[in-house]
């Protein structure tokens, strides 16, 4: 396809679909396809990034006076990178209970 030939619908649909797919799978979203030892890695994994994000945040307050950016300005990107990985853990735990109760539901 050329770099002027307009894309289909259906071609935008479809890379929009993959974009999504990707996403999921890259923050364990997929959940059908892992198993339950394997979302508890995923949890451990963000649980590692905040933790890095938490100690890192401790190195910009020591290294504010050499930083461009002010120490309050990296405190917030700190802290809100730990929240976004707070929230990934949420929502997979929220997919697990849910994917529990549909089950109790079909007996």
């Amino acid at each position: 396809m050329g770099w002027f030939t307009p894309k289909t619908p259906e071609q935008i649909a479809a890379e929009e679909k993959e974009k999504i797919r990707k996403t999921l799978e890259q923050y364990g979203l997929n959940l059908d396809d892992y198993t339950a030892d394997q979302i508890k890695q995923k949890n451990i994994d963000n649980l590692k990034k905040i933790a890095s994000d938490l100690i890192g945040n401790k190195w910009f307050k020591a290294g504010m006076a050499l930083s461009f950016a002010s120490g309050e300005e990296q405190a917030k990107v700190t802290y809100l990178s730990a929240l976004v990985e707070q929230n990934w853990i949420l929502i997979r735990q929220n997919e697990l209970i849910i994917k529990e109760l549909q089950k109790l539901n079909k007996k």
